[in-house]
């Protein structure tokens, strides 16, 4: 770019004097002239073959000479333009922001990321900041990078990096590079989290069948070693669940394709209720089946079953004798937020957990969607759950009662399978409990038609 603003400036220049010399008269004209030509072009340059000699050239074939160099001058002009604005578009689609600066400092380049950053008047102003002063530090010859952390809403972590730019002989300037980590920072935590419950959670039915087997082995009592026995088993069924949940959580984290079939609710929660009605007589709790429908979805049925059949198990788990489990499927234009059988009261706390806070799978639910939802709605009148918790509860091992949840044998990953479910399909997840009076689950998914 600076070739060719020089060679411009080198024609206009060229151009002024002729007109001075058109003033002075023609005569002496093109031989003055053409010792400028020369100094432009180079003196000691050869010629091309066929290029006539420039010392003995009329005036008007200067001017044409120089309309030549003209001409080049402005295609140079061009191109170059055209290679900064090439340029420019390649760095604007870049993931990081990248600001360059020359030796005094002034930004020669920079993307809309950068600036986007670096212009920002909140609390991102901590990112500007930061690069100028690493930006300062590279002049200097020193590389160095800082991370940024940003409490926000939402909080994000920058990691800034400042680097010299020089040639062999001399410092040409610096480069700073901007790269937005939150993501991986928190997929971070989320892994050494998931690692520190998963060995909490191993470790104590592991550590119980250790400690029963000595006891086993060193007790003679008939009856004391078949409770011990009965412990054993129980135990090594809380991990086998564990184990089987995990596997369950993992399939549909990382399923890129569901299978997807025309699904009959009414039927789908019928034998949810049949599969847990030997636990609900235990617990002496009553499953409500739902009404007759013809509500059909277009998904994954064996995934609908495990996310009902996980609201269905926890409901009965955390209510009392003599509850009732209800369960429900109606359509809804998916314009409220109050689920359709709301056991657990209008006004009581409430989650909204919607797909873009899980992954969205590769393959979501072919066939075009008629713009209506389906709600299906487990409600219980159990225990309820605390206000300040019903965001968590959807975390992997999270339990609001941990106590009656060891008892019961629950893994705390049953309602992270639920969410994942959900998301999958494109859906969303409604919770609405009060403490005392109970929780209702509402699976919201969209109404897809079968692709004909």
């Amino acid at each position: 770019m600076l070739i060719a603003l020089v060679t411009v400036a080198a024609a206009l220049a060229v151009a002024l004097v002729v007109l001075l010399l058109l003033v002075r008269g023609r005569s002496s004209a093109a031989e003055r002239l053409g010792r400028v030509v020369h100094r432009f072009a180079g003196e000691g340059e050869e010629r091309r073959p066929g290029e006539a000699r420039l010392d003995h050239n009329s005036l008007d074939d200067w001017i044409t000479y120089l309309e030549s160099i003209a001409t080049t001058a402005a295609m140079t002009a061009n191109l170059a333009e055209r290679d900064r604005a090439r340029w420019q578009l390649a760095m604007n689609e870049l993931a990081v922001g990248v600001v360059l600066v020359d030796e005094d400092g002034t930004v020669c380049a920079s993307n809309a990321l950068a600036d986007e950053m670096m212009s920002a008047r909140d609390a991102m102003a901590l990112v500007g900041a930061g690069v100028t002063q690493l930006l300062e530090s590279a002049q200097e010859g020193q590389a160095r990078s800082r991370t940024v952390k940003l409490t926000g809403p939402p909080p994000r972590v920058i990691e800034i990096s400042g680097h010299p730019v020089a040639s062999d002989s001399h410092a040409l300037g610096a480069v700073a590079v901007m790269a937005d980590c939150t993501d991986g920072v928190r997929t971070d935590e989320v892994r050494r989290d998931f690692v520190a419950n998963l060995s909490h959670e191993l470790r104590t039915p592991v550590g119980a069948i250790a400690l029963l087997s000595e006891t086993l082995a060193e007790e003679d009592d008939a009856a004391v070693r078949t409770r011990l026995v009965d412990r054993i088993g129980a135990e090594a069924e809380r991990v086998r669940h564990i184990i089987d949940d995990l596997l369950e959580l993992s399939r549909v984290e990382l399923e890129g394709t569901m299978a997807q079939e025309s699904v009959a609710v009414v039927p789908l929660l019928c034998e949810v209720a049949h599969q847990y009605s030997e636990h609900a007589r235990k617990q002496e709790v009553e499953l409500v089946r739902p009404a007759d429908s013809a509500i059909v979805l277009h998904a994954d049925r064996g995934q609908l079953l495990r996310a009902v059949g996980n609201l269905v198990d926890n409901a009965i788990k955390y209510s009392d004798p003599g509850a009732e489990v209800r369960l429900s499927v109606a359509p809804s234009s998916g314009d409220d937020r109050a689920p359709s059988d709301a056991l657990a009261g209008a006004d009581a706390p409430v989650a909204h957990i919607g797909p873009s806070e899980v992954p969205v799978p590769a393959d979501p639910p072919s066939g075009p969607s008629n713009g209506a939802w389906v709600d299906i709605v487990v409600a219980d009148e159990g225990i309820g759950i605390p206000a300040d918790e019903t965001e968590r509860v959807f975390e992997r091992f999270y339990r609001v009662d941990k106590a009656r949840a060891r008892a019961t044998g629950g893994t705390g990953l049953g309602l992270s399978i639920v969410r994942h479910v959900v998301a999958n399909h494109g859906g969303e997840v409604m919770l609405h409990s009060r403490e005392g009076v109970g929780t209702t689950f509402t699976l919201r998914f969209p109404a897809y038609q079968a692709s004909p």
